[in-house]
């Protein structure tokens, strides 16, 4: 039996591993210094059960490494640390979009100046601030196509914790994010793809799964939808502002998928920033001293 496939890219790599809402969740609270099993079930709000499950999986993709001793906890590996540009440009949205939505506020801290920062998703070569629609790509060498196998689970689970209390613990970015359709449709877009039947022979998506993820979409902010021919039930789904600006939390996924799970061959896509004309590669940085962010001089505080 054949089965149909969709492009294969990094962020779609990436997201076979972080693309979870009690992922995404659990490694926010590994960033913040939490450690122990029980922290991330007190602080996450989600099941035993489920911060087990994927806890092991995070073990099992080198993600996170669990030491020795009862109470040792888990610690971040390389792998695992190499994930924080995507908690910092993830923080960036928060701030630009929904500062405060979540009930709780994190701060950074840039130790170089001490400053408290919002993050700067800067070009690596020429530092400035960077745009999507700056930006050219072309497929690399490491194209190929793969079979989609979406589950349902992922978008239960983040439905059944989006609420702890009074307190919300997921927002938008974390809820698309930990939903590979959503993200599908806003790579799609990103890529000039914005017709409903393009994106769905983009994505193989069934019709009224990508129907209720634009609606969604469009209900964030994310995507707007507007007309393209004399029927009015024709539409093109163009990213606003708001939308865009989600950019380089792609960017940063793409990074870290291109450098953990591209082949031999290299990355299945090559991006050119056309400001500077160099390959482009995000580069965080601080918005009071331009200095560079990494794990190691950047504070959580929550």
């Amino acid at each position: 039996m054949k089965h149909e496939t969709i492009r294969a890219c990094s962020i779609w790599r990436a997201l076979e591993v972080v693309g979870d809402v009690p992922v995404l969740l659990i490694l926010e609270q590994a960033f913040l210094g939490k450690h122990r099993f029980d922290e991330f079930v007190q602080k996450t709000g989600v099941a035993r059960s489920v911060i087990s499950n994927r806890l092991n999986k995070l073990l099992d993709s080198d993600v996170l490494i669990k030491l020795p001793g009862r109470h040792a906890g888990y610690r971040l590996t390389e792998k695992g640390r190499d994930l924080f540009p995507i908690a910092l440009m993830i923080l960036r949205w928060q701030h630009n979009w929904e500062l405060g939505e979540r009930g709780f506020l994190i701060e950074l801290i840039h130790a170089d100046c001490g400053q408290k920062l919002v993050p700067v998703a800067a070009c690596n070569h020429c530092a400035e601030q960077i745009d999507p629609r700056q930006v050219s790509w072309a497929p690399g060498p490491g194209i190929s196509q793969i079979t989609a196998l979406y589950g349902r689970r992922r978008m239960q689970t983040a439905v059944a914790i989006a609420k702890r209390g009074n307190q919300t613990m997921v927002d938008s970015v974390i809820e698309l994010f930990g939903d590979r359709w959503a993200t599908l449709v806003v790579r799609a877009c990103f890529t000039g793809i914005q017709r409903f039947d393009d994106i769905q022979r983009d994505t193989l998506m069934a019709t009224n799964i990508l129907a209720d993820r634009l609606d969604r979409l469009q209900k964030q902010g994310i995507v707007q939808a507007k007309p393209y021919s004399a029927y009015q039930d024709r539409f093109e789904y163009r990213l606003t502002e708001k939308g865009r600006d989600l950019y380089p939390v792609l960017l940063a996924l793409l990074q870290w998928g291109d450098r953990w799970y591209a082949d031999s061959k290299g990355p299945p896509l090559l991006l050119t920033h056309k400001t500077c004309g160099q390959a482009l590669r995000l580069q965080p940085r601080c918005s009071c001293c331009a200095g560079g962010l990494h794990i190691a001089n950047t504070a959580f505080e929550r």
